[in-house]
């Protein structure tokens, strides 16, 4: 226990010697975690909208005043043709064109089938897709409001429904991506930092030096994996914090079994960095390594996409991705408020990948030391 507590301190003092280096390790992250939730917004604004109205009715002249006052919209008001749409259109002048049919207040008051045309410039299909959601809340409220007004008009709009989001009540985008970021920057911690940690020692050569003492290769790997566990651990309690303070975050579950399974999580990702360092000869052997896995990571894990809309072989592939399965276990948690009973499967395969990825660290240490 001796040695690798001193191992322990030489790892700290080395860390914190190096001035260039604890800055990367601890303020780096904290400033992207500070930035990035608020440049990947999931939000669409702005939305550039105009209208054809063949009706010229008082109704169509309420709906369209009901666009102008949206915060997401900016109305391009009524264009004089079908042509002239497409024209602007073409030019990504407005992406959305609304269409009123002749007699369109007619048939809402005599409740006859009517049609609103609504066109959208796919060539951003996110930005088409909620758009297009937003276009038929503007319209779907307006249609509550006057029947609501009006009873004549419940029959016809009695097919309208109302949205409920469970754990997401406002549908705020910042509730998904936050502790999507934070589980990106403990990554790089965890994995990338301590891949490079060990091919460091090869190069400049102190790693035979440390070969020829009576430690053993299990108590040189504990020495250098503690203290990167301890600065993981404290870089993801900073991240709640200030998900917290800055991002009105709060955590619906158990705080002792968020950090829980976040401490399980890094030993698999510091098993993954110390296996590549072991297996490279050099850090940009390691840095590509890393850069590989940690992008098919991110890209697989659900933070942007979710996994349900991937490819079956994508599915497949996520079985051997860490990251998608502490996704599930941090949404559970913080957005949920689930316990353990809801995330036991997800903990057994994080148990296992550290059980299997630390021993083969060591396994392949054993074997590059020989």
């Amino acid at each position: 226990m001796r040695i690798i507590l001193i191992l322990i301190k030489k790892e700290f003092l080395q860390v914190f010697r190096n001035s260039l280096l604890w800055k990367i390790l601890v303020l780096a992250p904290l400033a992207e975690f500070l930035l990035f939730p608020f440049t990947a917004d999931y939000e669409i604004k702005n939305v550039n909208i105009a209208f054809i109205d063949h009706d010229k009715s008082s109704m169509t002249a309420d709906i369209i005043s009901k666009f102008g006052a949206s915060p997401y919209f900016i109305n391009h008001g009524i264009l004089s043709s079908r042509k002239e749409a497409e024209k602007e259109m073409k030019r990504d002048n407005i992406d959305f064109i609304i269409e009123f049919p002749t007699d369109f207040e007619k048939d809402i008051v005599t409740q006859e089938q009517t049609v609103i045309g609504i066109t959208a410039n796919a060539i951003n299909t996110v930005k088409a897709g909620l758009g297009t959601e937003y276009v038929q809340n503007v319209l779907g409220n307006y249609f509550m409001e006057i029947s609501d007004e009006n009873p004549v008009l419940s029959e016809q709009t009695q097919l309208l429904t109302t949205n409920v989001y469970w754990y997401n009540e406002q549908m705020n985008y910042k509730n998904l991506i936050v502790p999507g970021i934070l589980i990106i920057l403990v990554t790089l911690i965890g994995a990338y930092v301590t891949a490079l940690n060990i091919v460091r020692e090869k190069e400049i050569g102190t790693i035979e030096q440390i070969n020829v003492t009576p430690i053993k290769k299990w108590q040189f790997l504990l020495g250098k994996m503690i203290p990167f566990w301890i600065l993981g651990m404290v870089e993801f309690i900073v991240g709640l914090v200030i998900m917290y303070l800055v991002f009105g975050i709060s955590i619906q579950g158990s705080i002792p079994l968020l950090l829980a399974m976040t401490a399980v999580y890094l030993l698999v990702m510091l098993g993954l960095g110390f296996f590549i360092s072991s297996v490279a000869s050099n850090q940009l052997q390691a840095m590509f390594i890393v850069f590989f896995l940690f992008i098919l990571f991110v890209m697989l894990s659900g933070v942007f996409t979710p996994i349900e809309g991937m490819p079956e072989w994508a599915t497949y592939i996520n079985y051997f991705n860490p990251m998608s399965f502490f996704m599930v276990i941090v949404k559970t948690i913080i957005l949920k408020g689930s316990g353990f009973e809801s995330i036991q499967e997800q903990f057994i395969a994080l148990a296992t990948m550290a059980v299997i990825l630390n021993t083969a660290a060591l396994l392949s240490y054993r074997d590059k030391a020989k």
